[in-house]
């Protein structure tokens, strides 16, 4: 097979087709850990995405929140809501648009995708609690840790006779990868959140976390098991199913005693119902 690569310019021009909830939420995690980070300074990031800010007000005023009185502008929303809870609703509305179409190289559907995405973003911020790690960071590197595949996936339709992924196969994801595109889902998406200006210690989370031997970063870990529990709840993706290995190792790095780790699953599960039925 040939190798079809891609520059880093490439890889840029797809991410800034994709939908913009994405960087917004990586902006948003960064402001709202600025303890003088206001209202104004919120509404002022998501107010770049008037869509967003639309269906932000709709879901302030649904059953979920219960509001007595519906809010009529955004800062009505973000005020009855709270600022940790419009990142947790950002990044779900961010999940639901890049899944708006099929990963075909991936065999991946759009509903697998966002599933997987907001699970292992809800566990990673249960986790980091726990761990000492920053919430907002965890839940915006679990939301967004394949977003190398959706670049990949639409660089792809620019060229012929690059095969599909297929999982029956038995073949690592990473290593059918490499063989097409020299590059991995977890590189790619490394430097795309570089250039959206996230800390290299979060970045290089995503790019190991999927083979996280001999890393000592323990933001790798808890994204490794963060995947592997969303993988344990049949929200798993095609291909990973191999990486996962809950080795003592791997707690330890991470700093998460195994059953705490349990009851942060169950929180992130009972939170990810509550935000699946608040975004539709």
């Amino acid at each position: 097979m040939k190798v079809t690569t891609f520059s880093d310019a490439e890889l840029i021009e797809v991410a800034q087709g994709l939908p913009a909830a994405g960087r917004l939420l990586v902006e948003l995690g960064q402001l709202i850990r600025n303890p003088s980070t206001d209202t104004r300074d919120v509404t002022a990031v998501l107010r770049r995405d008037p869509a967003l800010v639309s269906r932000l007000i709709r879901i302030a005023n649904g059953s979920v929140y219960a509001r007595a009185e519906p809010a009529a502008s955004l800062e009505e929303a973000v005020a009855c809501i709270g600022f940790k809870e419009v990142h947790r609703l950002v990044g779900a509305l961010a999940a639901a648009q890049q899944s708006e179409v099929k990963l075909s190289c991936y065999a991946t559907d759009p509903a697998l995708y966002r599933h997987n995405a907001l699970f292992v973003a809800l566990i990673m911020e249960q986790l980091a609690e726990l761990a000492g790690e920053e919430p907002r960071s965890a839940y915006t590197i679990g939301l967004l840790r394949s977003i190398g595949k959706m670049i990949l996936d639409r660089l792809a339709t620019r060229f012929v006779g690059i095969t599909e992924f297929d999982p029956t196969q038995g073949e690592a994801l990473h290593v059918w990868e490499e063989a097409c595109w020299g590059t991995t889902n977890t590189q790619v998406a490394e430097k795309i959140l570089a250039h959206w200006r996230m800390p290299p210690e979060t970045t290089l989370a995503i790019r190991h976390h999927c083979l996280p031997a001999k890393r000592h970063n323990p933001m790798i870990h808890l994204l490794h098991l963060a995947a592997g529990a969303a993988d344990h709840r049949s929200y798993g993706l095609p291909g990973e199913e191999g990486y996962w290995k809950f080795e003592p190792e791997s707690f330890t790095k991470a700093g998460v005693d195994p059953k705490r780790f349990q009851g942060a699953a169950e929180a992130a599960d009972r939170a990810f119902h509550r935000l699946i039925k608040a975004t539709g």
